[in-house]
């Protein structure tokens, strides 16, 4: 142990001198304040994007190399077969090939502001990559790995992947719908999961987002808070940087491998984002030609597959897996699934192609797009930039100096010829494919509204805002519902307030769907200690925090209640599929059992008494012991330790924690992975525009993604007790708080 200590260390960058770095136009100064914030001025834009990727180089260079991976379908390579499946789906969803395309189109234009910025982020990082070089993180350490060079298609690489992740939520519905239909019919399926309706889904990727205007705040000034619900990793997803030269002054979260501040605030605006759980991605059934496999129908007649050769290297293997990807004039052919943190089988008859507007987006705009937030002093120049953005939609919450607030969807959605999206196309005639893509222009917009403040979490209460259909489908609506209350609660709002809407645990589906489930059983419960759990329910005031006994067995009961309805209509194997993901709604099921009170009642009744069992099994036959945090937990995970025990000290946690994927502090979990947490605030922003330096945010882990150092860890406390550290924007502010200063010089 020793001797790993030895080695981390000795990565660790300093926290003052000078380095001399190539790449550089000018001199950059590196401020570090004592939380490992690091505040970047530069005299110009590039180098202070130069200075961005050299910091995320020196933290984060681990994360880089994770991501492009994961982006590459070249995870195998390091782990072996473990991961094959998923670097297959990767190779076959082609993000690779999406970021080499857009590196491509982008180099031919060597004059562009987007590719030069770009450009100096890849300089930076190949700076740090250097230094690194000489003495490597643990991890390519202990992996004897190499590090490489960094290059312009791996930032494409790193943004494909966040795109990717927040627009894959739709399409396995699709899939699910598909093996519903196939073992219950059209009927019965419908009752499983509305088919026309659409679905209310748990959804991994959600976030907040909500601000009020200068009337509704105690300081005379707009206030905005953002965060958003991403996977929970080690280390964050995101990175707190500050970014500071003549051309703009810009402060927030970055995502490591990519350019700009994508939440935060400048001098004159803040913003935050959540996922506009718009449904971008179309799965089209192809008619596959009987007498030869490498032919699909098309407007009637066989048309043959493009075929792309992909093999895989895998660790552990002599020569690369042969595998090749299938292309239709719908998209590539899938085989796989992506349900929340795992990679599964399709498993259904049949061929399918998979449509996504980011096959055909120009990547360069997105980064137009944040430029041009990152540098808006006005709401007209702030959707002047969204419009630019060809992402899957994400809504934008607004506040200025001025005392405006807003909201806008920025991104692109499918305008379709055929269906609504929500389940698989026919893929046999251009009539069944898409029409065109709708702009920003047409989605969602609203500024200065009457009642004083804006507000996101993800559930789009009109899908189709300007005629355009954003989804069928939607998230659940209880985070949105609950915001919308707190809001309506009071005429004006502090700094303090915000914290605890962030923070808050009260659940508005337990309010609404539990009276009605005691309702049904409670004269029915007849064991002394049943009877006790059931008083407790009754009495519990709806707060899911860490210490809830009543709030455990809600949890448990209705989880059991989805087991118990559920598998004998769907079979153990679909339901275990897509349980983490959960889109099947209990309101919707008990509609099953209509006029039917005393089956509904049978099937409560069991689920209780396994709930009751559960946590005497799980727990303790002590129900005082039966408190959430008990069994909801969250822990970062290192990848090294999934892989070996010994490595778990490089893990962070457990924690026990409040919340579920309904309360506003998220606490998404799976229930197949001890209930611990896998999603919730992966930063936290709350901006008081009447002083930046009141700015406060939150972070799972730490700044530092290198083990043991001092920013690795030490962040993660607080944000589990839901404690903020300051933001702090001015440059009195920052020397009165700083850690150490490094000098970036040319070469």
């Amino acid at each position: 142990m020793e001797e790993f200590l030895n080695i981390a260390k000795k990565a660790f960058p300093m926290v003052s001198g000078t380095e001399k770095l190539k790449g550089l136009n000018e001199e950059v100064e590196i401020l570090w304040d004592k939380w490992g914030i690091p505040h970047i001025y530069a005299k110009s834009q590039n180098d202070a994007y130069f200075g961005q990727g050299y910091v995320h180089a020196c933290h984060r260079l681990w994360q880089l190399e994770f991501f492009r991976r994961v982006a590459s379908g070249t995870l195998s390579e390091l782990v072996g077969k473990a991961t094959l499946d998923r670097d297959k789906h990767y190779r076959i969803i082609g993000l690779h090939r999406i970021a080499k395309r857009n590196a491509e189109i982008l180099t031919k234009e060597p004059d562009n502001e987007i590719f030069q910025g770009l450009m100096s982020y890849v300089k930076g990082v190949n700076a740090g990559i250097e230094k690194a070089k000489l003495n490597s993180p643990l991890e390519f350490h202990v992996l004897n790995l190499e590090i490489k060079e960094w290059k312009l298609e791996d930032t494409f690489k790193v943004s494909s992947l966040i795109e990717w992740g927040l627009s894959s939520w739709n399409y396995p519905l699709e899939v699910l719908r598909e093996h519903l239909l196939l073992k219950l019919g059209s009927e019965m399926a419908d009752k499983i999961i509305p088919f026309f309706d659409g679905v209310k889904i748990q959804d991994t990727k959600g976030s907040n987002s909500w601000a009020v205007n200068p009337e509704k705040s105690d300081s005379g000034a707009v206030l905005l808070a953002s965060d958003p619900h991403l996977t929970l990793t080690l280390p964050s997803i995101w990175i707190f940087i500050h970014l500071n030269c003549p051309e703009l002054n810009v402060m927030g979260v970055s995502f490591p491998g990519t350019a700009g501040i994508l939440i935060g605030h400048n001098e004159n605006i803040a913003w935050g984002i959540t996922n506009g759980t718009a449904d971008t991605i179309d799965l089209f059934k192809l008619d596959i030609n009987p007498d030869n496999n490498n032919q699909y129908r098309y407007n009637g007649q066989w048309v043959d597959f493009e075929v792309l050769k992909e093999p895989i290297k895998v660790n552990g293997k002599s020569k690369p897996i042969s595998f090749n990807v299938k292309f239709s004039k719908f998209g590539p052919v899938v085989e796989y699934i992506e349900l929340a943190t795992q990679v599964h089988k399709i498993n259904l008859p049949g061929t399918y192609s998979l449509r996504w507007t980011s096959f055909e987006a120009n990547h360069k705009d997105t980064y137009d797009g944040f430029i041009k937030v990152n540098k808006a002093s006005n709401w007209k120049e702030f959707i002047n930039g969204l419009y630019k953005l060809p992402i899957n939609p994400q809504n934008f919450i607004y506040g200025d100096l001025d005392g405006n607030i807003g909201h806008h969807q920025g991104g692109k959605v499918p305008i379709r010829r055929f269906g609504n999206g929500s389940s698989v196309t026919p893929g046999i005639e251009e009539k069944f494919n898409w029409l065109s893509l709708a702009s920003s222009e047409q989605l969602y917009s609203i500024y200065n509204p009457e009642h004083g403040f804006v507000y996101t979490a993800n559930y789009n209460e009109d899908r189709k805002p300007k005629g355009v259909l954003i989804a069928q489908d939607r998230i659940k609506p209880y985070r949105q519902i609950r915001i919308r209350k707190l809001l309506q609660s009071k005429e004006k709002f502090s700094l303090q307030d915000f914290k605890n809407f962030q923070l808050d645990y009260y659940t508005e589906e337990a309010s609404e769907l539990l009276p009605k489930m005691l309702n049904i059983i409670k004269e029915k419960i007849q064991s002394e200690r049943n009877k006790e759990a059931i008083t407790l329910l009754e009495n519990w005031d709806y707060h899911l925090t860490k210490d809830s006994i009543a709030g455990t067995i809600y949890k448990i009961w209705c989880q059991e209640t989805l087991r118990v309805i559920l598998i004998p209509f769907i079979g153990e194997v679909l339901f275990n599929t897509f349980l983490e993901s959960c889109p099947f709604d209990l309101k919707q099921l008990f509609n099953l059992y209509e006029n039917k009170t005393e089956s509904l009642a049978k099937i409560l009744l069991e689920a209780f008494e396994r709930t009751i069992q559960f946590l005497s099994e799980k727990l303790s036959p002590d129900l005082q012991k039966w408190k959430w945090g008990n069994i909801h937990k969250v822990i970062l995970v290192h990848p090294f330790s999934q892989a070996n025990k010994a490595a778990e000290i490089l893990n962070i946690g457990p924690f026990k924690i409040g919340g579920d994927s309904n309360t506003l502090n998220n606490g998404y979990y799976d229930p197949l992975s001890n209930y611990n947490q896998t999603v919730g605030a992966s930063s936290r922003q709350i901006h008081d525009l009447s002083d930046w330096d009141k700015s406060i945010g939150a972070l799972p882990g730490g700044q530092s993604g290198l083990p043991f150092h001092k920013h690795y860890n030490d962040l993660m406390k607080l944000w589990a007790r839901g404690k903020y550290i300051p933001l702090l924007f001015t440059r009195n502010a920052i020397l009165e708080n700083i850690e150490g200063t490094i000098k970036l010089v040319p070469e």
